[in-house]
């Protein structure tokens, strides 16, 4: 009698886990557009994601190479119609020096919800962050809207962006989430200036991981260039910026 009541009991529980599951699923079916993938950037005013930023940047004027570390909060602050009658969302950047420091506006940038993606216009720069649905191998050229004639763009040309690694837990150095997409973005070396002082180098990499409903939770951008020229003393000229999601709503 005993053991049919544990298996009974057992058999309850599982059912309970199974159910809420299944409900769960379907409420953040109908949370995001009736299409979970849209959850991996929920756009809903009031929801924030707090972020430990490390930032690197290399100066070849003096050679000197400068870290810095502080705060990020996105906050999606309110709605607007974009130029095309869309609608879109504002996201607040605050901004603060210490873990106990105040909160401080630095920016703020856009993100548009398509039919077939996400856009988000940041630093007057458009980019196609995702696209729907989200699969594993699915790629695209997320910088075609940006002009890379600009001299100051043309590090963006040619990236194909590619998910990988749907579903399946990220640890991004601080936290980890259950649930997380990997969006792969651009990934190029030209030779190496530790090895090839007097060769032209250049370093581009960019990454970004999304946890559902949560949002964005890892970004890595590094761009340098080495130019020797005719010094004796050249150094590198860029920067690299690694974000980790420590905190949401």
């Amino acid at each position: 009698m005993f053991k049919r009541l544990l298996s009974f009991l057992f058999l309850l529980a599982s059912l309970t886990v199974f159910f809420a599951s299944c409900k769960k699923e379907s409420d953040n079916s109908e949370r995001y557009y009736t299409q979970a993938t849209r959850g991996y950037y929920p756009l809903q005013l009031g929801r924030y994601v707090v972020y430990d930023v490390d930032s690197t940047i290399w100066n070849d004027f003096d050679c000197t190479k400068r870290e810095a570390h502080l705060q990020m909060r996105y906050i999606i602050a309110d709605t607007f119609t974009d130029a095309q009658g869309r609608p879109s969302f504002r996201v607040d950047v605050d901004q603060r020096v210490a873990d106990t420091g105040i909160w401080k506006v630095s920016t703020v940038f856009y993100a548009t919800p398509t039919t077939t993606g996400l856009e988000v216009v940041m630093n007057n720069l458009r980019q196609t962050k995702l696209i729907f649905p989200v699969q594993d191998n699915n790629k695209w050229e997320g910088n075609s809207a940006i002009d890379v004639n600009e001299p100051q763009n043309q590090f963006y040309n040619g990236w194909v962006y590619q998910y990988s690694k749907m579903v399946q837990p990220y640890n991004n150095g601080r936290v980890t989430f259950d649930n997380a997409v990997i969006v792969d973005e651009q990934d190029a070396t030209l030779n190496d200036p530790e090895s090839m002082p007097n060769a032209y180098a250049e370093r581009t990499y960019a990454r970004e991981v999304y946890g559902y409903d949560v949002g964005m939770i890892y970004r890595e951008l590094t761009h340098w260039t080495y130019d020797p020229g005719n010094s004796a003393n050249a150094c590198r000229k860029g920067f690299s910026v690694v974000m980790r999601a420590i905190d949401h709503n």
